[in-house]
């Protein structure tokens, strides 16, 4: 592997050659953090009108199970109707239902605040709110070419990682100041902003194509450019013939599936605080900053990963070596070794996230981008809760550090039982970049 070290840095160039962009990414920055106080709003809320870990739960399951149907619907109603129109009906539904939340805290549907309007709301919120994303993951394609897809991802990577650190804080200190009432109040002023920023964009039509896709070649040179079995964009319009005609796209959603399995691993992580480290709460968060840590990183670092040419083998060693590093994680008894493996595991599950999302939109055709961002993005929900759940079995069974090692020695098994089925095409297909400046080749008998 030859990787030159100029740039290195994340690639602005969306930035500042797309004003829509620029639009979408400050928007979506400023809504993450009215999310991440939402979220931390709603349990502090239900745990003091309950007082029950199961009622907190319940509502972490409702907001769960309505954002995974808003996305398989928003990416659904994202091919069918204007995806400007679908992200300001989202972005506005959210506000209101942050205003409603607000509205109930102060005790305006009753005597005081109503367990069932928290419910409610919650769901409506995960519901609508999830259209908008959708509809904005399927829009970026045809606003920028898709040689800067590689760096859309790392910025929509940081910003998600920016968000989710500084939000839970905001939300804690604004609750412990004024009350979950004001902090709703400041969630529901902050998703108006992203509105009046996305009055600005252009029509969204779906029937846009990706910009700069690939051209219909045929034969051996198609797939070289485009990768083993992939179709002209546009030709396909129903999505279950598109992904058997592209099996790149079904090999990264399995390899996603996986990746998002492997998140849950941090479920168990207070757990083995307590068996290796004496239950020292700052080693908790120490190991939790670290991941976000190395998310940043990577993020930060990506502009090499846009002239990398096989981005799928990258995708593949980034996985197995991030559930590899998981595996020794769970055995080490130094805080020393495990903190800075889990830094490593973060900086590959970037990487990972980034090359994923590149793929996707580098062979998904303008008019299935909706439904198959939708997917994706259902599949990350459900792939980072159903890991949760899986490895809190394993837990169960064996101590946190047996566990999480475990649970690593799984995912790399199931891992192998992908590249079996469905892995080959990423293993064939090919980047933009000229040999001269990246290559990421394996021997000729792996290829």
């Amino acid at each position: 592997m030859t990787i030159k070290l100029r740039g290195m840095m994340i690639d602005l160039r969306p930035l500042r050659e797309s004003a829509p962009f620029r639009r979408i990414f400050a928007a979506r920055v400023i809504s993450l953090f009215a999310i991440g106080m939402l979220q931390v709003s709603v349990m502090v809320q239900m745990w003091d009108l309950t007082g029950s870990t199961l009622m907190v739960g319940a509502m972490t399951v409702v907001t769960g199970v309505t954002t995974f149907l808003g996305m398989i619907a928003g990416g659904v109603l994202a091919d069918r109707i204007d995806r400007k129109r679908l992200i300001l009906i989202g972005r506005s539904a959210a506000s209101l239902a942050f205003a409603g939340l607000a509205a109930n805290a102060f005790g305006a549907f009753a005597d005081g605040p109503q367990v069932w309007a928290v419910y409610v709301l919650g769901a409506i919120d995960g519901l609508i709110g999830a259209l908008s994303a959708s509809a904005l993951m399927a829009a970026l394609p045809t606003l920028l070419p898709r040689s800067q897809m590689v760096a859309v991802g790392a910025l929509t990577s940081l910003s998600v990682n920016i968000g989710g650190a500084i939000s839970p804080g905001i939300a804690g200190l604004l609750i412990a100041g004024f009350g979950v009432g004001w902090t709703y109040t400041v969630a529901a002023a902050i998703s108006v902003i992203t509105v009046l920023i996305l009055l600005g964009l252009p029509s969204l039509s779906p029937q846009d194509e990706v910009l700069g896709a690939p051209k219909p070649h045929g034969g051996a040179e198609a797939e070289a450019q485009t990768g083993e079995g992939a179709r002209p964009a546009g030709r396909v319009r129903s999505l279950p013939d598109f992904l058997r005609r592209e099996p790149v796209v079904l090999a990264v959603m399995a390899v996603g599936l996986l990746t998002m399995l492997g998140y849950g691993v941090v479920s168990l992580l207070p757990a083995l605080v307590d068996e290796r480290f004496s239950g020292n709460s700052r080693a908790t968060g120490l190991f939790f900053a670290v991941i976000a840590a190395g998310a940043a990183i990577a993020a930060l670092t990506s502009g090499w990963m846009s002239r990398v040419r096989r981005p799928g083998r990258l995708l593949v060693v980034a996985v197995v070596l991030a559930f590899t590093g998981m595996v020794l994680f769970g055995l080490t008894p130094w805080i020393w070794l495990a903190a800075p493996l889990l830094l490593v595991f973060g900086y590959l599950d970037s990487i990972a996230d980034v090359l994923r999302y590149s793929l996707i939109q580098h062979h998904t055709p303008g008019p299935l981008l909706g439904r198959v961002n939708g997917i994706w993005m259902a599949q990350e929900v459900s792939g980072v809760a159903i890991g949760a759940v899986v490895a809190g079995g394993f837990g169960a069974v064996w101590s946190a550090s047996q566990a999480i090692s475990y649970y690593g020695l799984l995912l790399l098994v199931l891992m192998g039982l992908s590249a079996l089925m469905f892995l080959r095409p990423l293993l064939t297909v090919r980047g933009e970049a000229p040999e001269s400046e990246v290559t990421l080749d394996a021997p000729a008998e792996c290829a």
